[in-house]
């Protein structure tokens, strides 16, 4: 497994995987798909690009095959968190370690405050980030729940 950079030409391949996230999203939310089938797009998609050095979009690879992806972000407060807005695993790879690698090493090539939250609806991304998180911090992180969302708040 690794993580790569998505570049410019990777975004369609991005736009595509979205299609998968927000239909597993919808088991947890109110969305719908527009009038042609596809599900809206991500708000802030071109941001990732049009400001590198705030916002880190990457494509998670096993092998040569696509197996997720990860958006990254710095909070806007002038303070240094790291956010991990958008963390997604290709039913394929599920259960067998891959995400917990992958969020580990995007965790520490970004090191210091973390910020990152699941729909309070979604238990297994709670579990899932519940655990991860008590291992990279050794079980030294805040988790609180607001606004129909769990966050969580750590350092690596």
């Amino acid at each position: 497994m690794n993580i790569r950079k998505a570049m410019i030409e990777d975004q369609l391949t991005l736009q595509n995987l979205l299609q998968f996230y927000m239909y597993d999203f919808t088991e947890y939310t109110e969305v719908d798909t527009l009038s042609n089938g596809v599900y809206q797009g991500m708000p802030d998609f071109n941001l990732y690009w049009n400001e590198p050095q705030s916002r880190h979009p990457f494509l998670i690879m096993v092998s040569d095959k696509i197996a997720g992806f990860a958006f990254v972000k710095n909070k806007e407060t002038g303070k240094d968190i790291h956010i991990l807005s958008h963390f997604f695993i290709l039913r394929k790879y599920r259960m067998n370690g891959l995400g917990t690698a992958a969020a580990k090493q995007l965790f520490t090539l970004f090191k210091g405050n973390w910020e990152l939250y699941q729909l309070e609806k979604n238990i297994p991304a709670q579990k899932f980030w519940l655990r991860v998180i008590s291992e990279i911090t050794d079980g030294n992180f805040v988790d609180k729940f607001e606004n129909g969302r769990r966050y969580q708040f750590f350092s690596v």
